[in-house]
């Protein structure tokens, strides 16, 4: 379920991105490039394309000549790739079927009945055709992944503690103050509102170990949960710690972030095979492929 859901977030990206610079301005680059417009017996026609632009929350009278051509060029593309869903004999469900009828009739307002179910058949049917043809040909292994994890600096096993600390100018205040909540059994943060001189006036706090200063670091790795420091000198000054709480790792074995690495590399693999596989499906309908990424030539 994950890897189709990724799928279909691919499929959306690969076809349906908005382009930055999709405003007119004055840089942008002129028109000029032939677009396809027959497929087979299957005619491009204007109207068709300036509703796919639409669906994409654009208007089309406000978009510049040159990504115009090139969501022409993704138009195209999804032509083939439900061209080639239906060769291979895939057919949508009607419920979804109606899930995007409704969302043409929502954005081509008076939309004639017979095109918005054949132009919701064709966002369907593409989208279809990358989850059900093309995702399963997509494979990332655990050595991709692990050489893609990148490398995590080694700790105690204890990334966070949280805890509170009064800071004293002198040590004989810092002593009275550690007397007062060891032996007296004042709590830690009345003391600390009444006597430190930190902005934090003993409030919680929680820290990333590896990015505390050491000796502070060390201080609080010995402490036990609960437990309050002697008074520790430092920058200047001096310091008592209470430790409220210890938080492990709650991912030590990069689970997670391995599912993340996963899925991006399976999205970047699955996009690339979308695209190669839109060339191919142009070749075989003997039209020039789209031009989906940058560097791609047109073919004559």
């Amino acid at each position: 379920m994950r890897r189709a859901i990724v799928a279909g977030a691919c499929c959306l990206a690969v076809l349906f991105a908005l382009l930055p610079g999709c405003r007119r301005d004055r840089e942008a680059r002129p028109a000029g490039r032939v677009r396809v417009a027959r497929v087979g017996d299957r005619a491009l026609t204007e109207a068709e394309f300036r509703r796919f632009v639409v669906a994409r929350g654009l208007d089309p009278a406000e978009v510049d000549p040159a990504a115009l051509d090139r969501l022409w060029e993704e138009f195209l593309a999804e032509v083939l790739l439900a061209r080639a869903a239906e060769r291979e004999g895939i057919v949508p469900p009607e419920s979804e079927i109606g899930h995007f009828r409704e969302f043409m009739a929502d954005v081509a307002p008076g939309i004639d009945p017979a095109d918005g179910e054949r132009e919701a058949r064709r966002m369907l049917l593409a989208r279809l055709y990358v989850e059900r043809v093309l995702a399963p040909r997509v494979e990332v292994t655990p050595e991709e992944v692990e050489a893609a994890l990148p490398a995590r600096k080694r700790s105690r096993g204890r990334h966070y503690v949280v805890f509170r600390q009064i800071r004293l100018e002198d040590e004989k205040a810092a002593r009275e103050a550690w007397h007062r909540v060891v032996r007296k059994k004042e709590p830690f943060d009345e003391v600390a509102r009444e006597v430190s001189t930190a902005p934090d006036r003993g409030g919680l706090q929680q820290r990333d170990v590896d990015l505390l200063p050491p000796k502070v670091a060390d201080v609080l790795a010995r402490l036990p949960v609960g437990g309050v420091s002697r008074p520790v000198a430092f920058d200047g000054a001096y310091y008592l710690f209470e430790l409220e709480a210890r938080n492990r790792d709650p991912d030590p074995d990069r689970a997670r972030e391995r599912r993340e690495i996963e899925d991006r590399l399976f999205r970047e693999k699955l996009e690339h095979l979308v695209q190669e596989t839109v060339r191919s499906l142009a070749r075989e309908e003997g039209i020039r492929p789209p031009r989906l990424a940058e560097g791609d030539e047109e073919e004559r």
